[in-house]
């Protein structure tokens, strides 16, 4: 597991160490800060990926783009280079980028830093580390199952892709590969705190029984296009009705299907990232999602999710209060706000075991209340 982000002058932060936890959860104001926590590790998952023996930066991939030096490196510290790093456990590594100017589209390897203490790159390199350090590297070995859904979701579609069994490890950045996952795993056993009771106990019914628990009546259907690379995603919202093309079926059921797709295939030891699974929920739903991120994140799949939702929030604290789905010292609360001088300002609720929190910063969930002071 992740246990500390490390980011020097990247984006909106001059230094930034975040503690993360099995459960991590990044809120707070538009701007703030959160999407640059995500980004900063789906860089380093896209380089390991699609630049295995590279030294630069991967600032522009299939499942990020940047722009270049000046979009990523902070302004305020009028440097030419960024670092990104990670602590798990006794190991801490830290790579620095530098780009010739900030007009630069690629940022080149310039240092790494294990355990503070620098690292000759001048052999080999694979994964951002000298060959036989990156075989052995825990943090590179996690990062690399990185899975990221953004909040960009796609929408309802008519047919979306089907590729071959490697191309779906993943549900995609936008969710696009879930059908096409479910087709190929459909037989996979889910973990067993996740099942839902009385269903057989693989992805493809678990997914489907987890879609009814959220909405009533809910069915799906899964069907290769036959000479085609496409699958089609047939639902129905209603047991007595036909199954339908995605279009005609609430929009919160496609925004849904692969948060669930996700997470239910996740395997121990993934890094499972999801911005706002609240989209298009109704309240009760964003609550549930909340409290079934905490039961995934107990079963060693390391989840951090972004999202502006006060009922995803009470479905963790609620889990947490439940005692049996996640400990309270296994979720850790961050709160980003922006400071006076425009800088991102970082703050921490603590939760204890009974779901409450130790502190309620200023525009954390608290709008509902200054509504309520308002209209009384």
């Amino acid at each position: 597991m992740l246990e500390t982000l490390h980011l020097s002058s990247f984006k909106c932060f001059e230094t930034l160490d975040l503690p993360l936890g099995p459960l991590t959860v990044l809120s707070g104001v538009n701007g703030g800060g959160k999407s640059s926590v995500i980004q900063s590790l789906v860089l380093l998952a896209q380089t390991l990926e699609e630049r295995e023996w590279s030294r630069s930066l991967l600032l522009n991939g299939t499942s990020l783009t940047l722009g270049g030096a000046s979009d990523v490196i902070n302004q305020a510290t009028g440097r030419r280079q960024l670092s990104l790093g990670a602590t798990s456990g006794d190991r801490k590594v830290v790579w620095t980028f530098q780009a010739p100017d900030r007009r630069a589209m690629a940022l080149e390897l310039a240092s790494v830093h294990v355990n503070d203490l620098a690292v000759d790159f001048t052999g080999s390199i694979r994964w951002l580390l000298p060959e036989a350090e990156a075989r052995e590297c825990s943090i590179v070995s996690q990062i690399r199952r990185l899975s990221w859904l953004s909040a960009e979701r796609t929408g309802p579609r008519e047919l979306l892709p089907l590729l071959d069994a490697q191309h779906h490890r993943q549900v995609g950045v936008r969710g696009e590969l879930a059908a096409g996952l479910l087709q190929w795993r459909e037989s996979d056993p889910v973990a067993e705190p996740l099942l839902f009771q009385g269903e057989p106990p693989t992805l493809f019914h678990q997914v489907r029984a987890w879609m009814r628990h959220f909405f009533p009546g809910c069915d799906l259907q899964v069907l290769p296009i036959e000479g085609a690379s496409a699958i089609s995603l047939r639902l129905r919202s209603d047991s007595k009705l036909d199954f339908q093309r995605p279009q005609n079926v609430g929009f919160g059921l496609t925004q849904l299907f692969p948060v669930l797709v996700e997470v239910l295939s996740s395997l121990p030891g993934d890094l499972v990232i999801v911005e706002n699974p609240e989209v298009h929920l109704h309240p009760r739903a964003q609550q549930e999602i909340g409290a079934l991120l905490a039961r995934v994140a107990n079963t060693g799949v390391q989840v951090i999710v972004e999202t502006h939702s006060d009922h995803v929030l009470n479905g963790i604290r609620l889990a947490v209060k439940g005692s049996q789905s996640i400990r309270a010292d296994a979720v850790v609360i961050h709160f980003f706000a922006r400071a006076a001088d425009g800088s991102s300002q970082r703050l921490s609720p603590k939760i204890d075991s009974s779901g409450r929190l130790d502190v309620w910063p200023e525009g954390f969930f608290d709008q509902f209340d200054h509504a309520l002071a308002a209209l009384l």
